[in-house]
């Protein structure tokens, strides 16, 4: 028998309200001198193994991640992005399941929730860069709900001075049925600091999971980087694990 640690939440438990994705038609995106501020929390491996659907595998130990963007230039103007998401595995490749997001530019909120099913609301997402630290911040209805800094930062240079950053993982409708939708984008890193992050408010219940909150820090990590989006190449059942044949190509990966 398997001793493979699989999700327990079955797909009916997953909220219906997905975003109608259209996976036909893209192109790739760049995003210039993107501030990626990328923090992450260890959680108890019991709390993500109930969030997290059957077709996936839990990270050891339990992760949270909390993640920025702050773009200047787009074709949506400048923007900022804020997604909060638990760790997980589809076979043996890192992933984060998204269970919020926070943009603070309606075209831009626009496209990431219907290229790439991000969960989008409204809010003013700041991030910010001081001499001694980085803090995200996300408002909504002139209420912080979410604010986490890094401090202790130093630079990562030479042939390390990059971030492994897992790819976003959204509930998303295609085609009427519901799947998982992987985010496509690399990176060309300029800069990376790196650092010990601290969550100073985390309003669970306004950010998706009344009972999912960080526990004990991991890293903080701060980069600038040429950010491009490609076009969603994969679908992952939210049953059936991807080494099960639980994933199919999309688009031109078909």
């Amino acid at each position: 028998m398997s001793q493979d640690l699989f999700g327990e939440r079955t797909p009916d438990a997953f909220a219906t309200r997905a975003s109608v994705v259209e996976v036909e038609g893209q192109e790739d995106v760049l995003l210039p001198d993107v501030h990626l501020f990328y923090n992450l929390f260890e959680i108890p491996m019991e709390l993500a193994l109930r969030r997290l659907p059957t077709s996936v595998h839990p990270s050891i130990p339990g992760m949270l991640s909390v993640t920025f963007w702050r773009a200047a230039k787009s074709a949506f103007g400048a923007f900022g992005l804020a997604c909060v998401g638990i760790a997980c595995r589809t076979g043996i490749k890192p992933r984060h399941l998204m269970h919020a997001a926070f943009v603070d530019n309606e075209a831009a909120a626009g496209f990431l929730r219907t290229r790439y099913g991000f969960p989008c609301r409204l809010a003013a997402v700041r991030q910010r860069e001081s001499y001694d630290r980085i803090v995200g911040t996300v408002e909504c209805a002139g209420r912080t709900i979410l604010e986490v800094e890094s401090t202790s930062l130093l630079p990562i240079v030479g042939g390390g001075s990059f971030v492994k950053v897992s790819p976003a993982l959204n509930l998303a409708q295609i085609g009427g049925a519901p799947a998982l939708l992987q985010l496509e984008a690399s990176y060309e890193f300029k800069r990376v600091l790196r650092g010990a992050p601290r969550a100073m408010v985390f309003d669970a219940a306004e950010l998706g999971d009344a009972l999912v909150r960080p526990a004990y820090p991991v890293s903080g990590t701060h980069a600038i980087v040429d950010l491009t989006l490609h076009p969603v190449r994969y679908a992952l059942d939210l049953d059936r694990p991807a080494e099960q044949g639980g994933v199919r190509a999309l688009g031109r990966a078909a």
